[in-house]
């Protein structure tokens, strides 16, 4: 009997998954694999060193062999029925895993760099005509990508003559970490707290493939995050696993994230198999950013924008390159 394996979600932690599955049970000619996603660009943050120049984003599914890769957007999943709902179809499942990661799409990216090169031409055109327009771009998320899109932008700016940098101001929302915030100012990123308001832009932060509230059927707690067993299945349905996403919003380091993916599979083959699943053990919150002068990483409690850095992003880099290796499975 034929069974089906649906995977939700756009950051790279649901094509880790994929993977896993692609070179396994995706093989197998009764289980289908399919991973549904709003966006087919594998979207890597620490490449987005630039929102004005040229960026280029590799596709999802030139990582598949047997795991079937399908743009959509989810509406709704009903976990009685084991159905997801989209903007192309109804599909059902036998197991599933919700990866709610937020993340922007290629799309998204190239729209917010259109929006700045506007308001760059307009403090330019203004600039020529002898009045100073001062205006800002404001990133107001406090997660990974956000504060990495502030910092590509940053070093865009450089480009431009120096009374154009002194009128766009960029900020991003600092998180509690003293050495986070030096390196964010270093690198040309103000905080949104410490100025007054200006003309500009607000760039929403990323956002996630689905509201915990419209997965129909798990038990959330009074602030809407799911309640999850240490196998990270909602009560009464093992054959769900969801990565929420109360802790993914500052995870970014592939590595680290290979090590989740290689759990959840293998706990998604044990349910199909009618075997117990394991506890699953979510790695610390492990983060890279590249800036114009110098990069930063955290792992846990370890910070680090030097030596520490450089290693762990050269390490990650090689792991993304091995990715994409032409039958490297």
């Amino acid at each position: 009997m034929s069974r089906r394996i649906v995977i939700v979600g756009d950051s790279p932690l649901s094509v880790l998954v994929g993977r896993q599955l692609d070179r396994d049970l995706a093989r197998e000619a009764h289980i289908e694999v399919a991973h549904l996603t709003r966006d087919e660009s594998f979207i890597y943050s620490p490449h987005i060193t630039t929102l004005l120049g040229h960026q280029n984003f590799p596709l999802k599914n030139q990582l598949y062999r047997n795991v079937r890769s399908q743009k959509t957007t989810v509406k709704q999943i009903n976990l009685v029925d084991q159905r997801v709902i989209t903007t192309i179809g109804v599909i059902d499942y036998d197991a599933i895993c919700l990866d709610l990661t937020p993340s922007y799409g290629r799309s998204e990216i190239k729209k917010i760099g259109q929006l700045v090169t506007r308001l760059i031409n307009e403090i330019q055109a203004k600039f020529n005509s002898g009045r100073l327009l001062r205006a800002r771009v404001t990133f107001a998320g406090e997660d990974i990508m956000s504060w990495q899109m502030a910092l590509a932008l940053a070093a865009d700016t450089v480009a431009y003559p120096v009374p154009i940098q002194r009128a766009l101001l960029i900020q991003a929302q600092y998180p509690s970490i003293t050495i986070l915030k030096e390196f964010l100012a270093d690198n040309g990123v103000g905080s949104r707290k410490s100025v007054a308001p200006q003309p500009g832009l607000t760039i929403n932060p990323p956002s996630s493939p689905l509201k915990n509230r419209l997965v129909r059927g798990a038990l959330l707690d009074d602030k809407d995050n799911f309640v999850l067993r240490d196998t990270l299945n909602p009560e009464g349905h093992p054959e769900s696993i969801v990565v929420d996403t109360k802790w993914r919003h500052r995870q970014n380091v592939l590595k680290v994230d290979q090590t989740l993916a290689v759990q959840i599979a293998a706990n998604i083959e044990r349910f199909l198999t009618g075997d117990r699943q394991r506890p699953i053990k979510l790695p610390r919150p492990s983060g890279i950013l590249k800036g114009q002068k110098n990069d930063f990483v955290w792992i846990g409690d370890l910070e680090s924008r030097r030596l520490k850095a450089k290693i762990i992003g050269q390490l990650d880099q090689r792991f993304y390159e091995k990715l994409f290796r032409q039958f490297n499975f």
